[in-house]
């Protein structure tokens, strides 16, 4: 019987990849020059190379479609570490999988074992309780832990969700206090606490076992998945347990781009993450009093990020109502109003890594070549309001109050 597959040697697929990288970025140059022929010639051109847009684009997936792999196979290595983890910790431990047929990218694929062995050790040692411990408030005896993927809106979602005694958040503010990552009498929110166990050698562990206790994991598990392009949240409840939630592109070579000008410089906005844009009316925009620009968008406020003033552009539009707001969709705060100067376009975008040849940049996730030769960079729309947050922080005394004001 024939086989109805080959084995492609990976390194082929990869040249493969680059190679139709090459032709998007070739396509844009091309499109880029049409504007520069006369009139009679410039519309069929136009149309021809929509055409191979198109061939360009069904080249593309069916290349990516090769790469591609279930997550299966990292979900194959789990059970075996849980049932070992178990009989270790002297606990009862029920693991339950879903979607482990979602598809994803092998390269980003081949990142993830590390990032989610960390965090299920973190799950059976800190979260899941003694059998004893269970009974004790009310709980059945084993704990469950929950190990899911999914697609959702252009990105991958895994989820690693435990039953356990969630995050003793007074246990961790104490150790953060006392490795001086927090100032004593801080006042900090339940999502900044929870972010402290992502802090380099940080660990709530009162002694060093062969699972926990070295403060390395955690602070490992956020870079490496950053450096995919990815991002991780903690949603815990004390008592109920504690969820993890890795999302993370399914490709790290094409995307679907917005081109956006600020000043001199042009960035790219995934438009995944893109909502809508809009001129802002001066009537509303409020100023806060604690730093700051929102804007009021069908009856809800939106935070403005300034993008001039955040990579500190000479000749960027510095009043809203003079330029245009881009709103993204970030998975950890919410929408974003970005200010930027204007909207050059849209078009698929080749991603070059920094990391390789340079070093990571905050709220820069890649970069990229457009279709008139210049170098682009990508934006990480999640950390450019983290980044936004920080800077209002550093350039104003604490505020008390919690109360959102307006500036008259």
């Amino acid at each position: 019987q024939v086989s109805p597959s080959i084995r492609v040697d990976l390194d082929k697929v990869d040249r493969l990849v680059n190679m139709v990288g090459e032709l998007v970025i070739t396509q844009a140059m091309l499109k880029a020059l049409v504007d520069q022929l006369p009139t009679e010639y410039a519309t069929r051109v136009a149309r021809e190379i929509e055409e191979l847009s198109h061939h360009t684009r069904d080249l593309q997936d069916s290349v990516m479609a090769v790469r591609a792999q279930p997550v299966k196979t990292v979900f194959q290595r789990v059970p075996r570490l849980v049932r070992q983890l178990a009989a270790e910790t002297g606990k009862q431990v029920r693991l339950v999988t879903a979607g482990e047929n979602t598809e994803i990218d092998k390269t980003v694929i081949e990142q993830l074992g590390d990032p989610l062995t960390h965090m299920i050790r973190n799950a059976i040692d800190h979260g899941i309780e003694s059998p004893e411990d269970r009974i004790a408030v009310g709980k059945q005896p084993e704990g469950t832990i929950c190990l899911s993927a999914e697609h959702r809106g252009g990105r991958i979602v895994i989820r690693i969700d435990d039953d356990g005694r969630g995050i003793n958040r007074e246990r961790v503010v104490e150790k953060a206090i006392e490795k001086g990552l927090v100032a004593p009498g801080a006042t900090l929110s339940d999502e900044e606490i929870d972010n402290l166990i992502f802090a380099p050698g940080f660990s709530t562990a009162s002694t060093v076992s062969a699972i926990s206790g070295r403060g390395v994991g955690m602070d490992v598990v956020k870079r490496n998945i950053q450096q995919l392009g990815g991002r991780v949240f903690i949603i815990s409840k004390p008592g109920e347990g504690t969820t993890f939630m890795l999302t993370l592109p399914l490709t790290l070579a094409v995307l679907d781009g917005m081109i956006v000008s600020v000043g001199r410089e042009t960035y790219v906005l995934p438009l995944a993450n893109v909502i809508e844009s809009l001129r802002p009316n001066e009537a509303d925009i409020y100023r806060v009093v604690s730093g700051g620009e929102i804007l009021l968008l069908r009856g809800e406020y939106v935070p403005l990020v300034p993008l001039y003033k955040l990579f500190h552009v000479r000749g960027g539009v510095d009043e809203p109502a003079g330029g245009v707001v881009v709103v993204v969709e970030t998975e950890d705060s919410g929408k974003v109003g970005l200010l930027v100067d204007g909207l050059v376009g849209q078009q698929q975008v080749v991603i070059k890594s920094l990391e390789p040849n340079y070093d990571p940049v905050p709220g820069i996730a890649a970069a990229t070549i457009l279709g008139n030769g210049r170098v682009a960079l990508i934006l990480d729309v999640s950390s450019l309001r983290e980044m936004s947050v920080a800077r209002a922080r550093a350039a104003r005394p604490a505020i008390t109050s919690g109360v959102l004001e307006f500036a008259s």
